[in-house]
Parts: structure tokens; sequence; C-alpha cells
């Protein structure tokens, strides 16, 4: 401890702000300053007020917040950006990661690319996107999917598929898929509407009409008690005979 009173240059006491030629006390209070970058204990502050820099900093993110968020939303649609993400979120993700870097992540989607192209594995008919800032998910948008939910992210636990597949698919199990395929088997209704949807889709993939109408008759005469069901696949049966007629 010591009695003397540390010498302070009396004329850089106060500092006036080049911004709005106000003076303060030249402290860290009222503008922002760093360390000098060779003398020990000298400070370098700014020439503006914190007051007049915070105002200048808001009045350029105001201008330029339309700019910033474009070209944002511009990179998280590429792919370098879209897969940037994806892969941030399997390095976080609570159910594991077993791939060793980034590169091999992507060499999955190149060698994915090369059979199905664009294409969802599941729904083929939907051309695979990378839409973002819409504020809502977009069906056809790319999303990860282990192939097993009960094993981690890894090259042989992944697939891209369309936001849509990937959250119909949900968390089921090899086993319970097994499961629930026998016990539409064994029901022979729901086999009759699984069939006929499956035509629906598959007219809708290849633009061809199916041979068994009598499935299609079939379904319409079991649900005679309920009127809006059996319009709703009447409905269905025009759409497939008008989209017939217009391929020929």
């Amino acid at each position: 401890m010591t009695l003397r009173k540390k010498w302070t240059n009396s004329t850089l006491k106060n500092k006036q702000c080049s911004q709005c030629k106000k003076t303060f006390p030249r402290t860290d209070e009222y503008f922002y300053c760093t360390p000098h970058r060779s003398s020990i204990g000298i400070k370098n502050y700014t020439a503006h007020c914190i007051a007049c820099d915070n105002k200048r900093c808001a009045e350029y993110k105001l201008k330029n917040h339309g700019k910033k968020t474009r070209q944002d939303i511009k990179y998280r649609e590429s792919e370098h950006g879209y897969f940037k993400e994806l892969w941030a979120g399997i390095r976080k993700s609570k159910h594991g990661n077993n791939f060793k870097s980034e590169q091999e992540f992507l060499d999955c989607w190149e060698k994915q690319k090369e059979i199905y192209g664009l294409n969802c594995p599941y729904f083929p008919w939907i051309q695979m996107t990378r839409i973002r800032g819409k504020g809502k998910t977009t069906d056809s948008n790319i999303s990860k999917d282990r192939i097993l939910s009960t094993m981690p992210y890894g090259p042989k636990n992944i697939m891209f598929v369309s936001w849509k597949a990937n959250n119909e698919k949900g968390n089921v199990t090899p086993y319970v898929a097994a499961r629930y395929l026998e016990f539409v088997e064994g029901n022979s209704y729901c086999k009759k509407v699984t069939e006929f949807e499956l035509s629906c889709l598959n007219n809708l993939h290849t633009r061809r009409w199916g041979e068994d109408i009598d499935i299609i008759g079939s379904i319409i005469d079991n649900v005679k008690h309920d009127e809006e069901l059996r319009n709703k696949y009447i409905d269905k049966l025009r759409e497939l005979f008008y989209d017939d007629n217009m391929e020929h």
C-alpha cells in the first residue's frame, strides 16, 4: 500500500465524441476500448461514444435486415449450407453418431444420388428440395433418416428422404412394420383398401391404370354405410379415370 497518488494527464481526463460532439469522462462506461497493442496498462478508446455507436449499429441492422436475411437463406438453400445444417444436427443428436467425419456423411449422400438422384427413395414421384425461410416445414425437403430407429446415425444406418416420408415413417421398427403387415394381410378389408391406395400411388407415379378393377368396386361396396367415405373413393376413382384419359 502506498500514499502516492498516481499521476494522470489532465488533458486526457475527458474525451469528446466525434459524432455528437458531447464531452464525457474518458472511461469504458462512455467509450468502447481495446488494450494498446504495445503499451501495458494503456487503452485505446473509440472515436464515437457508446450511445452513438449503438445508434449506428441499430440503424445499420434496420437498413440491411432484409439483405442479410436473403443472403442467409440463399446460403442455407445451397447444397453446401443445407447439408452443413444436417451434419450439425447429427453431431448434436441424442441418438448418437457413428460417422468419423463430415466427409463420410457427405459421401453417403453422393452414393444415394447415384442410385435415386434427387427422388425420395420412399416416394419416387417426389423430387426432394432444399427450401428454407418459409416459416414451416416443406414436405419435399431433404431430411436425414435412420433406417433402424434403435441405432445411431452412421454410414450403414442413414438414408436421405423427403420430410413427408420421414414424418410418416416415424420411429417404427422392422419388427413392428412386419407385424403390422401381417395384420393387414390377415384382414381382407384392410388388404383391399391398401391395394387400392397402392394402385392410386402407382398411377400417380407411372400414369398407368391398374388392371384389377374389381378391388375398387369391392371397396366402394364395403363402405356403402359411410356416404362420406364412399364418395371419397368414388372421387379417387374419377381422378384415376381422368388422369388416364388425359394420358391417352
